[in-house]
């Protein structure tokens, strides 16, 4: 079982692929948000005296407002991945304001191709590039552009030009046209060029980590001489010196024996979690530290490779920033999903851990489905679950 299957192509966007570039988009949203905003405000002013319906110019910036809300809340690098019903939404608002601004001037339009709503529905389209599938802005364009075709024909009697109905349909909709589908076609350039350099990168990954499994058994294979050395050499060493075998040397032998066959089924049925936490302990001597894995279906040598780095980055921050005492990593599959949590205990208060741990839970909001923080018994608790 496959627990965080490849992203399906009609989903792929940059905030899924590459959470960190889509927060760097950050300001340029913001900033396409406050365009949008200010575009209608300074047309209106200009053109007060083509409004005939005050009240359909109300509903047209309240939906505007919404719209814009939206993209600026679900872009927020804080929040989970923007999700499809949210975004839906937010064309129904931006497809509504085309018509409440179309009806606002309806019998004054003289000069439909300076209309504000195909400008403002542009721009957005072009601000959830980073966020939204390709597939999806292309789709929503098409449906934009021909409402705004629509709103032109109506509104062709009221021209001043006299010139073919056509016209004016291509005349009112040409601006969503041209920045919608540029958006579309930027947003699948980002998305393949950023699926491209992730192949390649995390092929070197996988090779590099076969080139390591034979230093990982060396490390395996001096653990067990060392324990060995230890202890049985030493009773052996006493066995062939002695010229005969008391009682107590058969408890001892059955003794060892016993904990050399508890060791090595323990190592055979540890789990990759627990062998990822313990390889980190080893790593930092100096962090005084108990780490626990309670993963029993082994569910994260399944996982795929994205998942389980994140689970090692999110293990070396705990130990590195956290001074973290206790670590206890939980792992289940509800609905062939992967879910993770993480309980942390550590000397710093929650505020603090929080806000060492910040840009960590940014990324892991940025690129999981459903996340949360919360504190518990005096323990920092990330919960995460993998899927899309």
């Amino acid at each position: 079982m496959n627990l965080d299957p490849p992203i399906p192509s009609s989903h792929v966007t940059l905030e899924r692929l590459d959470p960190l570039a889509a927060a760097a988009a950050r300001p340029v949203t913001t900033g396409a948000a406050l365009l949008a905003l200010t575009v209608p405000a300074v047309m209106i002013t200009v053109r007060v005296d083509e409004i005939t319906q005050p009240a359909w110019l109300v509903v047209a910036y309240a939906a505007l407002f919404a719209a814009v809300w939206i993209l600026l809340n679900r872009s927020h690098p804080t929040r989970p991945v923007w999700q499809t019903p949210s975004a839906q939404v937010f064309h129904v608002l931006l497809a509504i304001m085309l018509m409440a601004s179309a009806a606002s001037t309806l019998g004054a339009n003289a000069m439909m191709r300076d209309d504000w709503g195909p400008i403002v529905v542009g721009i957005l389209l072009v601000a959830t590039t980073p966020y939204r599938p390709a597939r999806e802005i292309a789709l929503w364009t098409a449906v934009h552009t021909l409402i705004c075709a629509v709103l032109g024909i109506v509104q062709s009697p009221f021209a001043v030009s006299d010139f073919p109905t056509l016209t004016y349909a291509v005349t009112g909709s040409v601006a969503v046209a041209v920045m919608g589908f540029t958006a579309a076609a930027y947003a699948r350039s980002l998305t393949h060029s950023t699926q491209l350099w992730q192949t390649r990168a995390w092929h070197a990954a996988a090779a590099a980590a076969v080139d390591r499994r034979p230093g990982v058994a060396r490390s395996v294979q001096q653990e067990r001489v060392s324990l060995l050395n230890r202890e049985v050499v030493p009773y052996l060493q006493r066995v062939v010196a002695a010229d005969t075998l008391s009682e107590h040397d058969r408890d001892e032998a059955r003794r060892l024996a016993s904990s050399i066959r508890s060791l090595l089924v323990a190592d055979v049925e540890r789990s990759w979690a627990q062998l990822m936490l313990d390889e980190l302990v080893a790593t930092h001597p100096s962090v005084n530290i108990q780490a626990r894995a309670d993963d029993p279906e082994n569910l994260g040598s399944r996982a795929v490779l994205e998942r389980r780095t994140l689970m090692r980055a999110l293990a070396v921050i705990s130990l590195e920033r956290l001074a973290a005492t206790e670590l206890d990593l939980y792992l289940s599959a509800p609905d062939g999903r992967l879910r993770v949590v993480w309980s942390v205990a550590t000397p710093r208060t929650m505020v603090d851990a929080r806000r060492a741990l910040r840009s960590m839970i940014e990324l892991i909001r940025g690129v999981t489905l459903r996340s949360s923080v919360h504190e518990r018994a005096g323990r920092l608790v990330i919960e995460c679950e993998c899927g899309y």
